[in-house]
C-alpha cells in the first residue's frame, strides 16, 4: 500500500493577505477609520482592535498609523505568536524625528537608550518595576518621543516584528533606509468625507487651525498675526485657547468660509503636508513658510504657497486682494488631492508592498520545505 505524503500547511499566499487588524489608539480613532475605510474600498476585510488588546485571530496583516499611543504594545503582542502564525506588521509613520541637525549616531544612541527606558516602563516585571521608582525613571514617560519613536521601529524591524515602515515623508524614509531599516514613502490623502463643497461665503479671511505646539510656533502666530492686523486683516484662531479646536463637520465648515489657511510648523524640519489633504480638498488656499521637501507631490506656486516668515503677511494680503490667481491655485490643488493623491491612492501603495513582502516570504517558506 502506497504512503501518501500530506502536504505540510503553509502560509497564505500574498494574494490572499486580505484579511487586516486595524489599530485603534483610541476608541474613536477617525485617522483608523479612515484607512479601514479605504481597505475595505479596495477589497480588504478589515478587523479593528484596540492598542492593548490581543491581536484579532486569522488575520493576514496588521496595520498601524501614528503613532498616538505605546507603539511598542504592537510589536510584543506579535512576538508572542509563532513565527508560523504571525501577520505581517506595516506601520505608517506621521511623527517627525529628532532634531535633523544632528549626527545619525548620536540620534540613534538617544533613540536607542530612550526606547530601551520605554520598554523598561512598560515591563510587568515588579524587580523592573522597584529598579523604575528607585531611578525615578518615570519622569520621561511623556518627554522625548520622537527618539522614543526612532528607537522603537529600528528595534522591532531587527527582531523581524516590524515588516514595513511607511512613513509620511521622503526625507525621514530616506533617512531610516540609509541605516538599516527599509521604509517607503508615502504622503497621507485626502478623504472624500472630510471635505465639502458648501457654496458659503467666503468671509474668513485667514485661518488657523491646531494646536500652538511649540514655542516656536506660538510665537510665529502672534507674529503673523500682529503684522495682518495692521494692514486690517483678521485672522480665526482655533487653537483651544482662543477658540475651540475645530474637528469633522465644523472643520469642513469652517475650511470652507477661509479663503486662507496658514500653515506654520513646530520645527523647522517638520513634515505638515498632512496638513494640505485637508485643507486643499476644500478650495481654501493654503500659504505656509518655507518647509523641507518631505512631499515633492506638492508645488509650490500651484498647489499652495509658500514665502518667507517676514513676508508672509504681504502674501498673504496679496492673495486675499488677487482672487483670480488664487482660485487658479486652489483649482489646481483641488484637482490633485481629488484624483492622485487621495488616501485610497495611498493605502493602496502601501497594500502593494505588503503583497511584495507576502510573496518574499511565501518564497522563502517553500525553499525551507
Amino acid at each position: 500500500m502506497t504512503k501518501t505524503l500530506e502536504t505540510p500547511p503553509r502560509r497564505p499566499a500574498a494574494a490572499q493577505l486580505k484579511r487586516v487588524a486595524m489599530v485603534l489608539w483610541e476608541p474613536s480613532d477617525g485617522m483608523a477609520q479612515a484607512i479601514s475605510q479605504a481597505l475595505a474600498q479596495l477589497g480588504y476585510s478589515v478587523t479593528p482592535f484596540e492598542w492593548n488588546q490581543p491581536v484579532p485571530t486569522g488575520v493576514n496583516v496588521v496595520f498601524s498609523h501614528g503613532p498616538y499611543g505605546r507603539f511598542m504594545s504592537v510589536p510584543d503582542r506579535l512576538a508572542k505568536l509563532p513565527p508560523g502564525q504571525r501577520p505581517l506588521l506595516v506601520h505608517w509613520n506621521d511623527e517627525g524625528l529628532p532634531d535633523l541637525r544632528l549626527p545619525w549616531p548620536l540620534m540613534s544612541s538617544l533613540g536607542g537608550a530612550r526606547s530601551w527606558v520605554g520598554r523598561l516602563i512598560d515591563s510587568p516585571n515588579p524587580t523592573t518595576q522597584a529598579m523604575i521608582r528607585l531611578l525615578r525613571l518615570k519622569w520621561i514617560e511623556q518627554r522625548l518621543m520622537r527618539f522614543s519613536y526612532l528607537g522603537d521601529y529600528h528595534y522591532a524591524y531587527q527582531r523581524g516584528w516590524l515588516s514595513l515602515l511607511v512613513d509620511q515623508s521622503k526625507i525621514y524614509a530616506a533617512l531610516h533606509s540609509a541605516h538599516g531599516l527599509p521604509a517607503l514613502a508615502v504622503p497621507w490623502g485626502a478623504i472624500p468625507g472630510w471635505s465639502a463643497d458648501l457654496g458659503l461665503e467666503r468671509d474668513i479671511d485667514v485661518l488657523w487651525m491646531g494646536a500652538r505646539a511649540s514655542r516656536r510656533r506660538g510665537a510665529l502666530l502672534d507674529k503673523i498675526r500682529a503684522d495682518l492686523r495692521r494692514r486690517g486683516i483678521e485672522m480665526y484662531v482655533a487653537d483651544n485657547e482662543e477658540h475651540p479646536f475645530i474637528f469633522a463637520d465644523e472643520r469642513t465648515r469652517m475650511l470652507n468660509r477661509a479663503k486662507v489657511t496658514l500653515n506654520l510648523t513646530r520645527t523647522w524640519y517638520d513634515d505638515n503636508f498632512l496638513r494640505f489633504a485637508i485643507v486643499l480638498p476644500n478650495r481654501s488656499l493654503l500659504i505656509s513658510e518655507p518647509m523641507l521637501d518631505h512631499c515633492p507631490e506638492y508645488l509650490a506656486g500651484r498647489h499652495y504657497v509658500t514665502a518667507p516668515i517676514d513676508q508672509l503677511a504681504n502674501t498673504i494680503e496679496y492673495y486675499l486682494s488677487h482672487t483670480a490667481e488664487r482660485q487658479r491655485i486652489v483649482d489646481d490643488a483641488y484637482q490633485l488631492v481629488t484624483n492622485e493623491l487621495t488616501l485610497k491612492n495611498s493605502v493602496a501603495r502601501i497594500m502593494a508592498a505588503v503583497g511584495d513582502l507576502g510573496r518574499a516570504r511565501a518564497s522563502r517558506d517553500d525553499q525551507r520545505t
